[in-house]
């Protein structure tokens, strides 16, 4: 940590220079001796990274940043902030807190929180920046998390975990027992220190391979943003045994969707068919990776155009957890027919469909855009078709 980069006029220039072109200063020299050109754009690409992901770090007065590739792995504010909701009590201990970001969301919830990591160089940061951030009650200690619960010889209330999803290598992994630290072999640890553990992985981990893998899970937590699935958590409990609930949720700049279910649920569902209604119902990102595709048809009352498709549909308008489209237009997959009715234009979705979007416009001759939403799918019938749509926007 170069403490240089905290000085007045550093930081003023790192401000000023927030929609500079960064390669006209790394092919400069730096204006200040003890900083170079390097530090400096690292400083102004991960400020910029922080304006939408972290607007209190943005917004806050020296705040030091880590290189961008650790910002982009680090949690958001508003996901962040989603996990206080999960934790209850006075103490936590983040065994794995990088930047820091869900140890500050905790420190607003929980009367203490422990911020571990065994790089000391983001330790240090963390540790300033909290103090920029009033946070006086997180414990910075630069050291290996499970050394550290080897250690512990009182009770701990939560522990909380998010394993590094690259190896050795910087390589991304996607099974939990390819993570560092491996929560799978040190379970026995975690549990033996807390009965509440709450462990943070990557969205592309199939649910399935994670219950195979992980005991005790209480609930899974699958969050999205805007439509895009950033987090799954999972709540373990100390000697709980019964069905874990999985919960989605999506979080939208005014509301957030929510729905919550039990697998046997949906396998006890079952799916009910038609052709496209009046409105085609397409459901947000964290239910899609949630499975739950007999459910909806079932819970909402809503007909699945095909069993692949994961894409429903109704003569009258329902509420539901994701886009709904008013149904303007049903045609097969001709070029033909769709210059015929005029659409040069559209916005194009695929769902259980041979080509792609890219091939779809190519053969199509449609431009990307506009108000008009194509879903390209496959029937009841086994047909290739193209529904044509315009969004609908529910109250929030």
């Amino acid at each position: 940590m170069n403490s240089e980069i905290l000085a007045y006029e550093v930081q003023q220039f790192i401000n000023d220079n927030l929609n500079t072109d960064i390669h006209k200063i790394l092919l400069s020299k730096s204006k200040f001796p003890e900083v170079s050109s390097r530090e400096l754009v690292e400083q102004i690409e991960s400020k910029l990274k922080a304006k939408t992901k972290l607007p209190t770090w943005f917004n806050a007065a020296n705040i030091y940043y880590p290189n961008k590739l650790n910002l982009s792995q680090t949690s958001s504010e508003i996901t962040a902030n989603y996990k206080t909701t999960l934790v209850h009590g006075t103490t936590i201990i983040d065994l794995t807190a990088g930047f820091g970001v869900d140890s500050f969301a905790f420190s607003k919830k929980m009367n203490h929180v422990v911020h571990l990591d065994k790089n000391k160089e983001l330790s240090k940061i963390a540790q300033h920046n909290f103090k920029q951030l009033n946070a006086a009650n997180i414990e910075c200690l630069a050291t290996d998390g499970l050394e550290y619960l080897k250690e512990a010889n009182t009770p701990i209330e939560w522990i909380y975990i998010d394993p590094s999803r690259r190896d050795k290598d910087n390589k991304k992994v996607y099974y939990l027992s390819d993570c560092e630290p491996n929560v799978i072999t040190n379970m026995e640890l975690l549990l033996e220190k807390s009965s509440n553990i709450l462990i943070k992985t990557g969205p592309l981990l199939d649910l399935k391979s994670g219950l195979k893998e992980l005991t005790h899970v209480k609930e899974i937590h699958i969050v999205a943003v805007n439509n895009d699935v950033k987090e799954i958590l999972w709540l373990i409990e100390k000697d709980f045994k019964n069905e874990p609930l999985i919960k989605t949720l999506n979080h939208k700049t005014d509301s957030v969707q929510e729905f919550q279910f039990y697998l046997t649920e949906e396998q006890n569902s079952a799916s009910y068919y038609s052709k496209p209604l009046n409105y085609i119902y397409e459901p947000n990102a964290a239910l899609l990776k949630s499975g739950a595709f007999k459910l909806l048809s079932e819970h909402f009352d809503l007909r699945k155009l095909h069993s692949n498709s994961h894409l429903y549909s109704s003569d009258q308008l329902f509420t539901f957890p994701g886009r709904i489209f008013k149904v303007e237009g049903v045609y097969d997959y001709s070029k033909k027919i769709l210059k015929k009715e005029g659409i040069i234009k559209a916005n194009i979705t695929t769902r259980n469909f041979p080509d792609s979007v890219i091939k779809i416009r190519k053969k199509l001759g449609i431009k990307d855009g506009g108000e008009i939403y194509l879903f390209c799918t496959t029937d009841i019938e086994e047909n290739l078709i193209i529904i044509s749509c315009l969004q609908i926007f529910q109250d929030p």
